[in-house]
């Protein structure tokens, strides 16, 4: 192939990664390293008070005021504050106030669960748990469930298997947010659920008020959500399994779980770290329920406190500090993986 056409068909993905990605991860970095703010300055503002009998009285005011350059714009000053803004977004104070608590507990495992409970009134790292949480218990289900699934399907006649995938395909299609507030409906008081069990007898159950039911609905609807990624993967992966060893232990007398489990699970193995990979990237970027379930307070995560940082706080500087420790997150979730990956190549040649 010529220079000039690999350049013709390269430079555009390119551009729109240096456009769609590297810019703005810069763009976060420099908001993260640096502080802006308004310059200001004290002037003297003379005000006329009204008294009696109409008469004034001149009242002289220091008021700040904003320094505004010769256009008549308020001057705003960008200050290098290396790592301060990442310093506030994980609180290192209330990290080091968490450790100094005096707790006055003999017991070591008091003591930690102590400190544990201290380390979960700050911001970062409160959300930080339920992000890891989330991340660790869907990852693994959903790989199993869609697995599950994928081996159902393909058991079943040519006739039903295209309606089963449409079904089980459902939840991709519609957006996180409706989802999400689909399942808020079915568990909010009142709703769909709380009214069936309450109609059986079982009791009012409000689940949007426990800490643990909170948590348990968020990652069940991650489940729901997500399962249907890995079903349509694995389902695909299993056409591609060659019949030849199947046939070979049939008649060596395997059995169905010996087959899948010495010939289907290692040809699926590339494709359990691609889903791996994929949902963990999306998973720890959990946001869509936590803002729709307004659970902030019994499950948090660093994607919302992002959001919560730029809009109800109006600092992108500290937002952009969580969104480079959310990167960062990401980052350090995926190398084992990657690792594993690379290596299992590495054998493959």
């Amino acid at each position: 192939m010529k220079r000039s056409t690999f350049i013709s068909f390269v430079a555009p993905s390119v551009m729109s990664m240096l456009i769609l990605i590297a810019l703005p991860l810069v763009a976060i970095v420099y908001l993260a390293l640096y502080q802006s703010y308004t310059q200001m300055e004290i002037k003297e503002v003379k005000t006329e008070v009204p008294l009696f009998g109409g008469m004034t009285r001149e009242v002289i005011r220091n008021v700040p005021q904003p320094v505004m350059d010769d256009a008549g714009n308020p001057i705003q000053v960008w200050e290098y504050v290396g790592t301060q803004n990442l310093k506030n977004a994980i609180d290192t104070e209330g990290l080091s106030s968490a450790f100094n608590a005096d707790q006055n507990i003999n017991s070591t495992r008091s003591f930690i669960r102590a400190l544990f409970d201290e380390i979960r009134d700050v911001d970062f790292w409160s959300a930080l748990e339920f992000t890891l949480i989330y991340t660790f218990l869907t990852t693994p289900i959903i790989i199993i469930l869609g697995f599950g699934l994928a081996l159902a399907t393909n058991r079943l006649t040519e006739r039903l298997r295209g309606p089963v995938v449409f079904v089980t395909l459902l939840p991709m299609i519609v957006t996180p947010v409706v989802s999400s507030l689909a399942v808020y409906w079915l568990f909010v008081d009142g709703g769909v659920i709380a009214a069936s069990l309450e109609a059986m007898g079982i009791g009012k159950f409000y689940f949007l008020a426990d800490q643990f039911t909170i948590r348990a609905v968020i990652v069940a609807y991650g489940v729901w959500y997500a399962a249907p990624f890995a079903f349509i993967i694995l389902y695909a992966g299993l056409q591609t399994v060659p019949e030849e060893p199947i046939e070979a232990a049939i008649v060596d007398g395997a059995s169905p779980w010996q087959r899948v489990r010495y010939i289907v699970i290692p040809h699926l193995t590339p494709l359990f770290s691609v889903i791996a990979l994929i949902h963990i990237m999306d998973s720890y970027r959990v946001f869509e329920p936590i803002l729709v379930f307004g659970s902030r307070v019994f499950a948090n995560s660093v994607q919302y406190l992002t959001y919560y940082t730029l809009v109800f706080e109006d600092n992108i500087h500290k937002a952009s500090a969580y969104a480079i420790l959310t990167v960062l997150g990401v980052v350090v979730l995926l190398i084992p993986i990657m690792i594993r990956t690379f290596k299992d190549q590495k054998a493959g040649k």
